[in-house]
């Protein structure tokens, strides 16, 4: 596979900062469901998301896949599931979230993050996935993790 295009690089190391902001603005924030958590449940909940539509992308970039004559439905079946959990797992969390029960929507992002980025590291294995690609993931999911784990200990404490 190709590596990675530098402009793709460079977002994928500056889309966390929303994240650190909103966390670190959680550690001043007073109110009982704070704006800054919800803006983070909300960020995360599409950035994690956006990172599984990257594997739709993937299996639909393959014409047999949209042409019906499919060599690999195996990969393909497990990329677009792959792909397709991280959307309901970000709902859950955001409508979670809007409900009150915020640590549940943090955890939920926790669980949907660490998962999606087992489900890469087995794909990066395979070979199904470009160069540098799960260097990248692993900085997006590391930052995030921490971003959401602070959220949930300033709501715990």
């Amino acid at each position: 596979m190709k590596r990675l295009p530098l402009p793709t690089v460079l977002m994928g190391i500056v889309s966390p900062l929303p994240a650190i902001v909103l966390a670190v603005g959680g550690l001043f924030s007073t109110a009982d469901v704070p704006g800054t958590t919800m803006g983070l449940v909300e960020y995360a909940a599409l950035l994690l998301a956006f990172s599984g539509a990257v594997h739709w992308g993937l299996a639909l970039d393959r014409p047999t896949l949209i042409t019906g004559k499919r060599l690999d439905t195996r990969r393909d079946d497990r990329r677009l599931m792959i792909g397709g959990l991280p959307l309901p797992v970000g709902w859950v969390a955001c409508h979670a979230t809007f409900l009150g029960h915020v640590t549940l929507g943090l955890a939920a992002l926790m669980a949907g993050f660490f998962g999606l980025f087992l489900a890469e590291r087995a794909a990066w294995r395979r070979g199904e996935l470009p160069s540098g690609y799960l260097a990248l993931r692993l900085w997006v999911t590391a930052i995030f993790m921490a971003c959401l784990g602070l959220a949930m200990l300033i709501r715990l404490a």
